[in-house]
């Protein structure tokens, strides 16, 4: 399978443009013997499309669909205590003007304090151990908020759970990364991040679930921590049954598909896998500029989603609606985030480039936080609600791919790129927390405002990436064609 895929077409693919040269090994002198060839170069390519979809058919079925289930319960977990608070969290625990919100930030801290190492763990100890692991340890914390008595126990879990959870969406990105070739993975992050409206819509309706339970000794809030603990623990066992590390040891692939994706993957200059990850190629991926840049633009989406997740039962119940109410109708933003991670891929398509998609999330991201610093109506309000989640979960499902899928060159870059784009995703709640404040209620001028400002740099960001690229392209093709070389055909994805 590697011999048939070295002598087809040897393509380098991007949005928005493609090129492909047919190199013959024997002069051809008739028009038959011409097509002959040509004929014999299409069915190449056809069978490898069909290879290409069955392999990616498999890993679906046994490593995406789980990751996103187990990312569903993550996000559950990390914003159960906004459901929580709506249930009467603050009240029984005495929390008082901006206490939520230290323990919103303090999440945040324990979250980062450990992130951009977590990779470099993963990549000796192995994703089908750590990541399960993971799993169990944030599921037991998450429990453990339950029975809390002071908002200084709850302080300290929430920092517990931040660094409990560290190191699982960077290390589902990175083994992504691993399995999926170039042109498919960000269509693959997209549908992972799709997770994180799921699991807003699935929590408004349990918490209004939970709201009507009534127990002598057990509140309606730590029904909310316990529950969702107890899930996260059990699907996260399964996860030693069911993640690999990367294809070449995949128990579940044939030895012809660990060969033939390992050739492709080698072809496309995006082999990682098994390569080694040493300090002198981390050191060379963190100097480079262009996935700084690019970090922004994830920051900005994942601000956009931090609003509606974290923020949307808040601002509802502020106009006036009853707390089961509010957890109800903060389904409908995440809804429609959902549905636009859905079609982030079409969007790409539509575009025909990954910064041009980007800035249009962006921008409806941008026009809901403008309406919702403008004004009090009720339903003006929700339609501004359901744009800002719109806009920043489809910016979510195109720019962390993007950003991996452009600095996937190897194990270095993947690793450092797919750290930081969840750092950088989670330092966005320090903002978050710091600027939705209950003084500032129910306008939130200040945290719309903030929201206004990031969403536009975040546009710039995607502008000043996609003419960075086409740059490095340029020299790229001027260097293979000086030196002759045609091992990879690495290009700049934008």
């Amino acid at each position: 399978m590697g011999a048939l895929i070295d002598k087809d077409i040897k393509s380098s693919v991007s949005v928005g443009s493609s090129t492909s040269k047919i190199e013959y090994n024997e002069v051809v002198d008739s028009s038959d013997e011409f097509a002959d060839v040509v004929e014999t170069q299409l069915e190449d390519e056809k069978e490898i499309a069909q290879m290409m979809a069955r392999y990616c058919r498999k890993v679906d079925k046994r490593i995406l669909i789980y990751a996103i289930v187990l990312c569903v319960l993550n996000q559950s977990d990390r914003g159960s205590i906004g459901v929580a608070k709506v249930v009467g969290l603050e009240q029984d625990l005495g929390m008082v003007k901006n206490d939520f919100n230290i323990a919103a930030t303090l999440f945040s801290v324990g979250y980062v304090s450990l992130e951009f190492f977590s990779n470099f763990v993963l990549k000796h100890v192995g994703a089908s151990r750590l990541l399960p692991t993971l799993g169990i340890l944030w599921g037991c914390v998450c429990a453990l908020q339950g029975v809390v008595s002071t908002k200084g126990q709850l302080y300290a879990m929430r920092v517990l759970l931040g660094m409990s959870e560290c190191g699982f969406t960077a290390g589902i990105l990175l083994i992504l990364s691993f399995f999926y070739p170039k042109q498919r993975l960000t269509t693959r992050v997209g549908f992972f991040y799709l997770s994180s409206p799921l699991a807003n819509v699935l929590s408004g309706p349990l918490a209004s679930a939970l709201s009507q339970i009534h127990h002598p000794t057990i509140r309606r809030w730590q029904w909310v921590f316990i529950l969702q603990g107890v899930m996260t623990i059990a699907v996260s066992i399964l996860g030693y049954f069911i993640l690999q590390d990367h294809p070449e040891k995949c128990k579940f692939l044939s030895n012809e598909e660990k060969e033939f994706i390992t050739t492709y993957k080698r072809r496309e200059g995006t082999l990682g896998g098994s390569q080694h990850l040493s300090f002198r190629d981390t050191k060379r991926a963190l100097s480079d500029w262009q996935i700084w840049v690019m970090l922004f633009g994830t920051f900005a989406a994942c601000e956009a989603c931090g609003s509606v997740t974290s923020f949307a039962p808040e601002v509802i119940n502020e106009l006036g609606f009853s707390p089961a109410q509010s957890q109800a109708m903060s389904a409908l933003p995440s809804a429609c985030g959902a549905i636009a991670i859905l079609f982030a891929g079409r969007i790409v398509s539509v575009c025909r480039s990954h910064w041009l998609a980007g800035c249009l999330s962006l921008g409806t991201a941008l026009l809901g936080s403008i309406i919702l610093a403008a004004t009090l109506n009720v339903p003006v309000r929700i339609f501004g609600l359901c744009l800002l989640g719109t806009g920043g979960f489809a910016a979510l499902g195109i720019l962390p791919g993007w950003n991996i899928t452009a600095n996937s060159r190897s194990v270095a870059d993947s690793a450092v790129a797919s750290g930081l784009t969840v750092f950088f995703g989670a330092s966005s709640n320090f903002v978050l927390s710091n600027v939705f404040l209950n003084s500032d209620a129910p306008r939130f001028i200040i945290g719309h405002s903030v929201n206004i400002g990031i969403m536009s740099a975040g546009i710039l960001t995607c502008l000043i990436t996609r003419i960075s690229m086409g740059r490095r392209n340029r020299k790229l093709r001027e260097y293979q064609s000086a030196d002759g070389s045609d091992s990879t055909n690495f290009t700049y994805v934008y």
